[in-house]
């Protein structure tokens, strides 16, 4: 197996005090939490959380950031806020944490979606590009973020946003409030319209127009997502969420593997992915390090 060659990451981990801890679903939480000098954080970006005085669950969680405040003005605390859904022990123990209890935060780290400005998007300049965000469940995570980032641009942003049923979309009045052009669908038909995200994408990806899609979810989600932009030969960058112990790409616990030779860009052209090995076997590439964000065509699907 061989490895992408990029130097592992050196990100900094601090504690930080739980600011809030509400539940807004069933099974979804929002975590807030300071951060003092907190950096630029990229939409698509994540942490790597501990419970600093639980000894187990030993390792690390990762959690996409959802939110920062008070960056840029003093009289606020400055912070991050995830969400989290409970899904086993250690999401479970994070529902006990209260107000100035204190957690250990690694980050930020990995890589976020590109600039749809940078080439070879930026052509026809922000006018007449669409942004179209697909969001399955928990995979709404990165996009409040970008939204925020290009919601005052003339580019035209769309959140479609799927769930198994109403109690399975966190942060959707989040987006009613950044009054979002957005298009819902649950499959049990309990909001929005019945029946897969995908779907929504297809018709979507019918209109005219230069579009750009950015997806996270699960992966069965994504792997539709990418083959539907690919179909309708549209650039397509998806946020993938594998188990991870470290964050930084010592530990190689979340390769996946990539397409070998070469990776074809947008609008068919032939692009030479730099990092592929020469030998005969398939490389293989980092999620926390050389993702989370990857260009779609890139993920050998069939291996996932």
């Amino acid at each position: 197996m061989h490895f992408s060659g990029k130097p592992i990451l050196r990100s900094k981990n601090k504690l930080a005090t739980v600011l809030y801890n509400k539940k807004i679903l069933p099974f979804y939480y929002k975590l807030g939490m300071s951060w003092e000098n907190l950096p630029r954080i990229e939409p698509g970006q994540f942490i790597m959380l501990r419970i600093s005085h639980q000894v187990d669950p030993l390792l690390r969680r990762p959690f996409g950031v959802y939110k920062t405040f008070g960056q840029g003005a003093m009289s606020k605390k400055q912070g991050i806020e995830i969400i989290y859904k409970v899904v086993g022990k250690g999401t479970k123990l994070m529902t006990d944490l209260k107000p100035d209890d204190t957690v250990d935060i690694l980050g930020p780290l990995g890589n976020g979606f590109p600039n749809p400005l940078s080439s070879p998007f930026a052509k026809g300049g922000q006018r007449g590009l669409n942004i179209i965000m697909v969001a399955g469940g928990i995979g709404i995570a990165p996009f409040y973020l970008l939204a925020k980032n290009y919601q005052r641009s003339a580019m035209s942003l769309k959140l479609l946003f799927g769930g198994r049923g109403k109690d399975d979309l966190p942060g959707f009045e989040d987006f009613q409030k950044l009054d979002s052009n957005m298009d819902i669908s649950t499959e049990d038909g309990s909001i929005g319209k019945k029946g897969l995200v995908t779907d929504l994408l297809k018709k979507e990806l019918s209109k005219k127009g230069a579009h750009i899609v950015y997806a996270c979810g699960p992966k069965g989600m994504l792997k539709e997502v990418a083959g539907i932009a690919e179909k309708a030969d549209v650039p397509c960058y998806v946020s993938l969420d594998n188990a991870m112990a470290c964050g930084i790409g010592a530990c190689l616990g979340c390769a996946v593997k990539t397409v070998r030779s070469s990776v074809f860009g947008v609008r068919g052209k032939k692009e030479i992915n730099s990092q592929l090995s020469t030998r005969d076997s398939q490389l293989y590439k980092m999620v926390c390090k050389d993702g989370p964000v990857f260009n779609a065509r890139e993920i050998a699907w069939e291996e996932l």
